[in-house]
C-alpha cells in the first residue's frame, strides 16, 4: 500500500511540475510578444526621429 501512496505522491509532484512549466512557457511567450511589439514601436519612433528633429529645429529657428 505504501508503494501506491508513494507512486501517487510522485505523480502529483510531476503533474505540478508540468503545470508550473506550462505557466512559465505561457509567461515567456507573452514576454516575447511584448518585446516584439516594443521593438516594432521603437523602430517606428527611431525612423521618425530625423523628421521630428528637423521639424523641431525649424520651429526653434523662428524668431
Amino acid at each position: 500500500m505504501q508503494h501506491i501512496n508513494d507512486a501517487k505522491k510522485l505523480v502529483k509532484q510531476l503533474d505540478e511540475r508540468a503545470r508550473q512549466s506550462l505557466i512559465r512557457i505561457k509567461e515567456t511567450e507573452e514576454l516575447i510578444e511584448q518585446n516584439h511589439r516594443l521593438t516594432k514601436r521603437s523602430r517606428g519612433i527611431l525612423a521618425r526621429a530625423p523628421v521630428l528633429a528637423a521639424a523641431l529645429g525649424r520651429t526653434n529657428d523662428r524668431p
